[in-house]
């Protein structure tokens, strides 16, 4: 894998022929033009999904499609009693481009979908974010506000010249949160409660799978936070990875990541990074597992909800452990 390259404010992440421009951004930089997929009207995927997530509740909000299905998601669910309380798909047959997904991650923006009874609303006003979900007894009304001014943006190429995926995930949002099911209210711990974006775009193989790692807590009175993963995209052309810790005002900068798991994904996952300045295990205590089965579409996903306990190295080459802190690690294989 080449070193890092950073984009620049107003670099265009696909070429004029479609091509992707592989690097990454701690900033926002890197323009995603949609107009410059070169891909089959059915091959472009977009989503916007956040989740918000104490030490025992979650709930994770979806608006997205792969061109020939929209699957926009309300999933609720409490992992520390191990507990589902509810989900809702809206299903849109052949959207393609229509549903107006935003094409800049940070940017003022209005996302809506109302379909079968279920009202999905995400809008971005000066950086916060309001999110409204309503469907079948459950009401929630979220605001986002970002802790910190980085976040981790990458694009990487796949074997095909046109393939391409650009990402960007924002971790540690405060989060202000108003929900009910059934008429009754539930409650996030505002001492726990954080908030995370995933934005994805991109063009890639029908078959691939990809593990993912996330975390927002506090740690030593100070915010502490990190998105890992490994298993995607073409690694040889990468200029740079999606791994990064956050801690306090550092900004930690890691390389490629190994994590690994048994067949029983209730057993402990190991992550280190290859340079052995991070590693960690997650003791797992909720699996989160999303399966979608519809004629060639062939998904699922073991979201992990645990504990890690671990260290890393921080900026002045200080080692800094951590113990009993909630996130989640996850193994995706799709077929779409």
């Amino acid at each position: 894998m080449n070193p890092d390259y950073h984009f620049l404010p107003n670099e265009h992440v696909l070429t004029p022929k479609g091509r992707p421009v592989p690097g990454i951004s701690l900033d926002g930089s890197g323009v995603y033009d949609s107009a410059r997929v070169k891909a089959a009207l059915w091959r472009l995927k977009e989503w916007d999904f956040y989740q918000i997530c104490d030490h025992r509740l979650c709930l994770q909000l979806t608006i997205g499609h792969v061109s020939y299905a929209g699957n926009c998601n309300i999933m609720l669910f409490d992992h520390g009693a191990q507990k589902h309380l509810f989900t809702k798909d809206i299903i849109i047959p052949l959207p393609f481009r229509s549903l107006g997904m935003p094409t800049d991650a940070r940017a003022d923006s209005l996302l809506r979908v109302e379909r079968d009874g279920a009202l999905l609303r995400f809008e971005t006003q000066n950086s916060t974010r309001y999110l409204t979900a309503k469907a079948d007894g459950l009401s929630a009304e979220v605001t986002l506000k970002p802790t910190i001014d980085r976040s981790i943006s990458i694009c990487f190429p796949f074997e095909k010249p046109n393939e391409f995926y650009f990402n960007e995930k924002i971790n540690l949002f405060e989060a202000e949160v108003a929900l009910s099911l059934d008429g009754q209210n539930l409650a996030f711990d505002p001492e726990t409660t954080f908030g995370l974006m995933d934005w994805g775009r991109g063009v890639w193989p029908f078959k691939h799978e990809w593990i993912w790692s996330s975390l927002s807590a506090r740690l030593n009175g100070c915010l502490f936070g990190f998105n890992l993963g490994c298993g995607f995209g073409k690694t040889s052309q990468m200029r740079g990875t999606e791994n990064i810790i956050y801690y306090g005002d550092q900004v930690i900068k890691l390389n490629r990541m190994e994590i690994t798991h048994q067949a029983d994904f209730m057993q402990p996952w190991r992550l280190r990074s290859d340079d052995g300045s991070f590693e960690a295990t997650l003791f797992p205590h909720y699996d989160r597992t999303t399966r979608t089965k519809m004629l060639f579409v062939d998904n699922t996903c073991h979201q992990m909800f645990g504990r890690f306990a671990g260290f890393f190295t921080n900026l002045s080459g200080e080692r800094v452990e951590f113990d009993d802190v909630i996130g989640f690690a996850e193994h995706a294989y799709n077929q779409w």
